[in-house]
């Protein structure tokens, strides 16, 4: 757990492995690797072809979060947004977020893609959406948005709130794991990761990026939890869809 906890304490410069000039103070000198670009790139492509929609235009694509910035670890992802106007595929904004957030857990779940040695990450992102992130850098036109700074980070981190939260979690995934129906887990299942959603959420408005909340849902995610809640729903869903042979 420990291991962790520290893997959220800002480093001295961004990641070598990803960015040229990565120890510059000038944000117009440091660039994407040109190779990670066009991976990240075709990537991008290669999701946009998943959905399957011709008409869907890109704006542009986008990394926040850790990687563009100070707090990266082994544990964290590239977490690509692929900003894109939902108003032109739908009017319907909950239909067009169902769909779109379907699109995304599919093409992730099928797909293992790792650059450098992080995990590639893709998210649908409408264009009006804001994004609370330190750092925002444009794969498309190869240049930072939004820079990160080495004194946004906190002066201390609540290890005690988090370790409580984190155990939280831990304790409602142990009570879903105890359910026996199928049907009754898959809605507990639903409910927990719209609780760790909107949890996320609040804790980035109210707290931002280095906020309890967020840095909660980066130890659930980066100790596995997260994809073994996944697996559980994958498992069970396949399970309350099956019938067992019987034999007379």
């Amino acid at each position: 757990m420990d291991n962790i906890i520290k893997s959220f304490t800002l480093k001295p410069s961004l990641s070598e492995d990803l960015w040229i000039n990565n120890t510059s103070e000038d944000f117009d000198e440091i660039k994407l690797h040109g190779e990670i670009r066009d991976k990240l790139i075709s990537t991008t492509k290669d999701f946009i072809d998943s959905i399957g929609l011709d008409t869907l235009v890109v704006e542009d694509v986008i990394i926040v979060g850790s990687t563009a910035n100070y707090n990266w670890s082994k544990y964290s992802d590239i977490d690509l947004h692929v900003l894109i106007d939902k108003d032109r595929v739908s009017d319907n904004e909950l239909l067009a977020d169902e769909f779109f957030t379907a699109k995304k857990e599919l093409y992730n779940i099928k797909h293992d893609i790792k650059v450098k040695g992080f995990d590639v990450e893709l998210y649908p992102q409408d264009v009006k959406e804001s994004v609370d992130s330190d750092g925002i850098y444009s794969v498309l036109y190869n240049k930072w948005l939004k820079t990160p700074t080495k004194k946004s980070g906190p002066e201390s981190i609540d290890k005690k709130s988090i370790i409580k939260k984190v155990n939280d979690f831990h304790k409602k995934l142990d009570n879903i794991k105890k359910e026996v129906d199928p049907e009754a887990k898959i809605l507990m299942i639903d409910k927990l990761k719209a609780k760790i959603r909107v949890y996320r959420k609040s804790g980035l408005t109210n707290s931002g990026e280095y906020g309890t909340e967020n840095l909660v849902f980066k130890y659930l995610r980066r100790s596995g939890y997260l994809e073994e809640l996944r697996d559980l729903g994958l498992e069970t869903k396949d399970q309350s869809l099956s019938l067992e042979n019987e034999i007379y």
